[in-house]
């Protein structure tokens, strides 16, 4: 084989081996975001890896505009990190919001004319310092546990028009003991002042991490 043809050869290898890196799936979906086939769907997905190891997901309405951008941490369990966006059908930006580890840090939305709509997120009375603390001032470990287990509780729950939190679900569980004890430590908590919309109360779902170490 002569110099010519290794490195075509070299490079046909090295295109492979990039394009499996960054690989691509399309998902569609129908009208409650539900998985369907691509005759019945009213929305899509092309979601890439990306080189941090994320997923670089694009949400797109079935007549092809974007409906969405944003990158997970991972998938199952969805973990939203960095910057999404949402978008009118007419193009327009309908909500930016920044997560981190699902965590909301900041959101902003419009209306399909570009006003924007004025939302404010919930917060722990003192803010997101003043609950870690609240948190581990109050988590009790089972006496017993032995090893103790390690990993991550992730929290999915509710902050109601009043503040007070509901729906709570183990989006991710260590052990059902210790599971069992952060859902008392959410409910112990002090009221939360609610989130709003253009003023209003509105219900808000959060989720928040639990780490065991």
């Amino acid at each position: 084989m002569n110099l010519r043809l290794i490195i075509s050869a070299l490079l046909l290898f090295g295109a492979g081996i990039q394009t499996y890196a960054q690989k691509v799936d399309t998902t569609f979906y129908d009208a409650d975001w539900k998985d369907t086939d691509r005759a019945n769907h009213s929305f899509y997905r092309i979601m890439s890896n990306t080189d941090d190891g994320k997923f670089s997901v694009t949400d797109y309405f079935k007549t092809g505009e974007v409906q969405m951008t944003g990158t997970f941490k991972s998938l199952s369990p969805e973990v939203k990190d960095g910057e999404f966006v949402w978008y009118h059908q007419n193009g327009k930006k309908q909500t930016v919001t920044f997560y981190q580890n699902n965590a909301t840090i900041s959101t902003k939305s419009w209306d399909e004319e570009g006003v924007e709509i004025i939302n404010v997120p919930p917060e722990f009375p003192g803010g997101m310092q003043a609950l870690y603390t609240y948190i581990g001032s109050n988590f009790r470990y089972p006496k017993g546990l032995t090893p103790k287990p390690i990993g991550k509780i992730n929290l999915s729950f509710v902050i109601d028009t009043d503040g007070s939190i509901t729906d709570i679900v183990i989006v991710e569980s260590v052990h059902q003991l210790l599971d069992a004890e952060a859902v008392k430590v959410l409910q112990r908590g002090p009221k939360w002042k609610p989130g709003t919309q253009n003023g209003r109360p509105v219900r808000v779902k959060y989720n928040i991490p639990f780490s065991m170490k």
